[in-house]
C-alpha cells in the first residue's frame, strides 16, 4: 500500500535507520541550520555607525532610553561612552534626539525668553538671564578648534535702582574638556578671556578663570597686572618663538639629509642664542660735497700814530719831563666770516627683538659602512642654516653606529600585529568557507536521498499495481535474470551503508 503521508514516511524511514545514520543525520541537520543562521545574520546583519562618542555614563543611559522609545536598535561600545545605530538612521535619530531636547549639549538660551510669562519677580528674570548668557557661551566655547565640551559659571551682581554702588564684581569660571592629544596656546586662552570680557557687562581680564577637566589652571598667564606674571610670560613666549625658529632650521636640514642618507640616518640638533633687547640707534651726518658758499664777510684794517717815548726801565716811569724824542707806530686788522651750504642728514635705526646672535648645529649620521664626506655634508648644513663665521657660528658633523634596537623590537611588535591580523581574517574565511561547504554538502545529500526516496516509491508502485494477467504469466528467462541483478543491487547497498556512512565522516572531518 502507498504511505499515507510524508510524516509517516519519514517515521518509516527514521525508524529504519541504524544508531550510527541516526546521529550522522542529527549531525548534518544542526551543522546545516547553524551554517543557514550565520549566513543570514551576515548577510541581513546593518552596518552601525557612531552616533556619539564621549558620553557620560548618565547622558548615555538617558539616549539609550530614548532609543528605545523610539524603536531603533543600538549597541553600547567603549564601555559604554560610544553609541551606535544602523548607518542610514544616524542622521534622522541625530535630528530627532536635538529636536526633543535629550542630548548633553542642547541647553536653553536666549529661547527662554521667546515666551512671556506674566507675574515674574527681579530674582527670577535676573536668574533666568544669567543661564541663557551662559548657555550661550559654552555653545560658543565648544565651537573652538579643540574643545570637546564646556561649562560656564558667571556672577552677576544684582542691579538695583535704590543702591548704586558697592553691587559686587562680576566674574566668571570656565571649565574645559579637550578633545584627545588636544592643547590650548597661550592665544588661545587670551582669545577665550577676550569673549568672556566682551559678553559679560563689567568683567574684567583678572577675574575670569579657566581650568580644564585635568585641574590646570589656563588663565594664569592672562593676570598682566603683576609684574612678575608678566615678565614670566614674556620669558615662556621667547623661549618658545626661540625653540619654534630652531625646530624649523632643524627641519629644513633634516629634509635634505634625508635625500642624501636616507631616512632616519642622522640626527639633528640646532641651537640659536637670539637677542630679544630693542635697541635704537640715532644718527646725525653733515656733508658739504661741492663747497658750496652761502655769503662770505671780510673786514679788513690798517692805521698809523705818534707818542713820547723814554729809556726802558723803573726810570722812564716816574713823572719828569720827557727827555727823549717822539716816536711813530702802525698796526693792521684783517676777519673773514664765510658761512657754507651744508646737508644735515639723520638716521635713526630700530632693531626689533630676535635678532641672532650665534647658531650651533650638530649633525650625526648613522655609520653603515658607506663613506660620507664630512666636510661636505657640514657645507651643507651651513649653507641651509645660514652660517656665518663672523658671529662665532659652530657645526659639528660625525659619523657613528646608531642602536636600532628599539626601533627593531617595534617593527617586530607590529609585524607580529599584522600576522595576527592576517590569521584573524584567515580563520573567518575558513569559516565562512566550511559553512558554505557543510550547506553545500547538506544540499547535496539531500538531493540524493529524495532522488533515492523518488526510485524506492516507483518500485513500491510497479510492485503494488502489477496487472492480474501478467502475474498468471511465466516470467521470460530475460526478465528473471534482470529482476536478480536488481536484487543483488539491492542487497550490496543494504550491506554498504556502513562504508557510505565512513565515507561521509571523513567528508565532514575535511
Amino acid at each position: 500500500m502507498r504511505p499515507d503521508g510524508p510524516i509517516t514516511r519519514f517515521k518509516e524511514r527514521w525508524q529504519a535507520l541504524d544508531q550510527n545514520r541516526k546521529i550522522i543525520a542529527v549531525l548534518i541537520t544542526l551543522g546545516l541550520v547553524v551554517s543557514l543562521f550565520f549566513l543570514i545574520r551576515l548577510a541581513f546583519q546593518p552596518s552601525y555607525a557612531n552616533l556619539f562618542t564621549g558620553l557620560e555614563p548618565k547622558d548615555a543611559g538617558t539616549i539609550a532610553e530614548k532609543l528605545k522609545a523610539m524603536n531603533v536598535p543600538y549597541k553600547l561600545t567603549e564601555q559604554g561612552k560610544t553609541i551606535q545605530v544602523p548607518e542610514s538612521k544616524v542622521y534622522e535619530v541625530r535630528n530627532e534626539l536635538a529636536s526633543s531636547g535629550v542630548l548633553a549639549d542642547s541647553g536653553i538660551g536666549f529661547e527662554l525668553f521667546d515666551e512671556s510669562k506674566f507675574g515674574q519677580t527681579d530674582f527670577e528674570q535676573q536668574v533666568g538671564y544669567q543661564r541663557a548668557l551662559q548657555e550661550e557661551l559654552r555653545r560658543t566655547l565648544i565651537q573652538l578648534e579643540g574643545v570637546d565640551q564646556a561649562r560656564v559659571h558667571l556672577v552677576l551682581p544684582q542691579k538695583s535702582v535704590f543702591v548704586t554702588s558697592d553691587e559686587g564684581t562680576a566674574s566668571a569660571s570656565v571649565a574645559l574638556r579637550l578633545k584627545p592629544g588636544a592643547t590650548l596656546k597661550p592665544a588661545q586662552v587670551q582669545g577665550i578671556c577676550d569673549l568672556l570680557v566682551g559678553s559679560v557687562e563689567g568683567l574684567k581680564p583678572e577675574n575670569v578663570h579657566i581650568i580644564d577637566t585635568a585641574g590646570n589652571t589656563l588663565s594664569d598667564s592672562l593676570k598682566s597686572t603683576d609684574p612678575d606674571i608678566a615678565a614670566t610670560r614674556l620669558a615662556l613666549e621667547q623661549y618658545n618663538a626661540q625653540r619654534e625658529y630652531e625646530k624649523e632650521l632643524e627641519k629644513r636640514v633634516r629634509q635634505m639629509l634625508f635625500k642624501i642618507v636616507g631616512d632616519n640616518q642622522a640626527v639633528v640638533m640646532v641651537t640659536a642664542d637670539l637677542d630679544f633687547s630693542q635697541t635704537q640707534t640715532t644718527s646725525n651726518t653733515y656733508s658739504n660735497p661741492d663747497d658750496l658758499i652761502i655769503s662770505e664777510h671780510n673786514i679788513r684794517e690798517s692805521g698809523t700814530g705818534t707818542g713820547y717815548g723814554g729809556i726802558p726801565g723803573t726810570g722812564s716811569n716816574v713823572t719828569t719831563m720827557p727827555t727823549a724824542g717822539i716816536g711813530t707806530s702802525s698796526y693792521e686788522r684783517e676777519e673773514s666770516t664765510i658761512n657754507y651750504q651744508v646737508n644735515a642728514q639723520q638716521q635713526t635705526v630700530i632693531e626689533p627683538p630676535g635678532r641672532i646672535r650665534r647658531l650651533s648645529a650638530s649633525v650625526v649620521i648613522n655609520d653603515t659602512g658607506m663613506p660620507v664626506d664630512v666636510q661636505e655634508v657640514r657645507n651643507i648644513v651651513g649653507a641651509a642654516i645660514g652660517y656665518e663665521m663672523e658671529r662665532g657660528d659652530q657645526i659639528n658633523v660625525t659619523d657613528m653606529a646608531f642602536d636600532n634596537s628599539y626601533q627593531q623590537r617595534v617593527e617586530e611588535e607590529m609585524a607580529r600585529l599584522d600576522a595576527m591580523a592576517q590569521a584573524r581574517e584567515r580563520e573567518r574565511l575558513y569559516m565562512l568557507a566550511a559553512a558554505a561547504g557543510v550547506l553545500l554538502l547538506g544540499l547535496l545529500l539531500v538531493v540524493l536521498l529524495r532522488r533515492r526516496r523518488s526510485r524506492v516509491e516507483e518500485e513500491v508502485v510497479v510492485d503494488e499495481f502489477v496487472p492480474v494477467k501478467a502475474m498468471e504469466l511465466e516470467p521470460e528467462p530475460e526478465q528473471i535474470e534482470e529482476d536478480d541483478k536488481k536484487q543483488k543491487l539491492r542487497e550490496l547497498g543494504k550491506e554498504s551503508v556502513d562504508e557510505i556512512a565512513e565515507i561521509l565522516k571523513a567528508w565532514i572531518r575535511n
